[in-house]
């Protein structure tokens, strides 16, 4: 075999891989392929319950009170929530977060979602 018959195979090798591997793709995804449930999926991350979004509420477009905000944070898992002051349109909590950090948490009253959170000590110990 001459150099440029190894050349030409080695050309059409690269030039026909992505065409045959879309084309296993579109046949997997034409049979109704989906990966098994288990080790093969994402774990959520321990910063889940601060990332999920904040819950479609009746009246939203509202501000939201002290007293919804701590129901929401509850919701959250968090625990021994106190409210620590107002600062315009926002709500500045501290609390036990679900991991069991004592956390300084920011709201935004007019959303209701948490815009802020840091971490000051674990469990009623402060840093």
């Amino acid at each position: 075999m001459g150099r440029a018959a190894a050349v030409l195979m080695v050309a059409v090798g690269l030039l026909a891989a992505p065409l045959a591997s879309g084309l296993t793709g579109r046949a997997a995804q034409a049979q109704g392929f989906v990966p098994p449930p288990g080790p093969y999926a994402p774990a959520p991350g321990p910063y889940a319950p601060y990332e999920a979004p904040s819950a479609r509420r009746p009246g939203a477009g509202q501000p939201v009170d002290a007293d919804a905000a701590t129901r929401m944070l509850a919701a959250r898992g968090f625990t021994k929530i106190s409210v620590v002051r107002r600062r315009g349109a926002t709500l500045i909590f501290e609390a036990n977060g679900p991991r069991g950090e004592r956390v300084q948490i920011v709201v935004d009253s007019t959303s209701g979602a948490i815009s802020g959170m840091k971490v000051i000590g674990f469990g009623d110990k402060r840093y």
